[in-house]
């Protein structure tokens, strides 16, 4: 993606939720999610709960922190769908969030954040 983005380029996300896994799916990737991956959903949804941000606002928002990503397709199931992922766009997510996740390990380290973290 930093190639992407050097060359002005940009990228459109689908799946944010990482084929449902970040929203209580059962898959990962268009596959069953590995034990260690429901691990990992797990320990990201505790911080997420402690800040009282959804999973639907981080994945969407995470994804459009990329200078790279010029639009995400969340790929909504059903109508209603869309308003809950434009409020997950919309939502105030606390830095400390982001903060905490980067800590914790549950995001690379390089990975560009919102609000520039």
């Amino acid at each position: 993606m930093p190639q992407v983005a050097a060359r002005g380029l940009g990228i459109i996300v689908g799946g944010p939720y990482s084929s449902g896994a970040l929203v209580g799916g059962p898959n990962f990737e268009y596959a069953p999610a590995t034990p260690e991956i429901l691990a990992k959903v797990q320990a990201i949804k505790a911080i997420a709960d402690r800040h009282g941000v959804t999973m639907k606002a981080a994945g969407l928002q995470f994804a459009l922190a990329h200078p790279a990503v010029a639009a995400v397709i969340p790929g909504a199931s059903r109508p209603g769908r869309i308003a809950e992922d434009r409020a997950a766009l919309e939502a105030v997510v606390p830095k400390d969030f982001w903060r905490e996740l980067r800590q914790a390990g549950l995001v690379q380290a390089e990975a560009p954040l919102p609000h520039g973290l």
